[in-house]
């Protein structure tokens, strides 16, 4: 297996966030993140913890020409939840939220998942 992770280099808490749409009392769509994996006895989310690798070296240069904002990859464990180009994502206390651009099921075999983020930019 060519892409995979050491149990201790999964040291960052990563929270995986979908967008839920639902329709209020008065009729009106409201929009609501929720975690993939849900909270915990005491309401707080539930992370995963994840390799998180920043670009570097010539990543950056091709980020740049393709406009990418703060390209990182995360490794983690295979989950089928987290099959969803359109989660958001969260690096442990970061509120600034990173979006999906690719996710690979390394070599089909359902153990790793290789993600690459960008940050999420607001339209202007």
């Amino acid at each position: 297996m060519s892409k995979s992770a050491n149990a201790g280099e999964l040291r960052f808490a990563v929270f995986f966030k979908r967008l839920e749409r639902t329709v209020n009392k008065n009729g009106f769509q409201v929009e609501s993140e929720v975690n993939v994996f849900g909270q915990d006895e005491h309401g707080k989310d539930i992370p995963i913890m994840s390799k998180w690798v920043n670009a570097h070296g010539s990543e950056v240069w091709a980020a740049m020409q393709l406009q990418l904002r703060d390209p990182s990859t995360i490794t983690t464990r295979y989950s089928p939840l987290l099959d969803d180009e359109t989660l958001t994502v969260y690096r442990q206390d970061d509120p600034k939220p990173y979006e999906v651009i690719s996710i690979d099921n390394v070599e089909q075999r359902n153990v790793w998942l290789e993600i690459k983020v960008q940050r999420k930019v607001t339209a202007r």
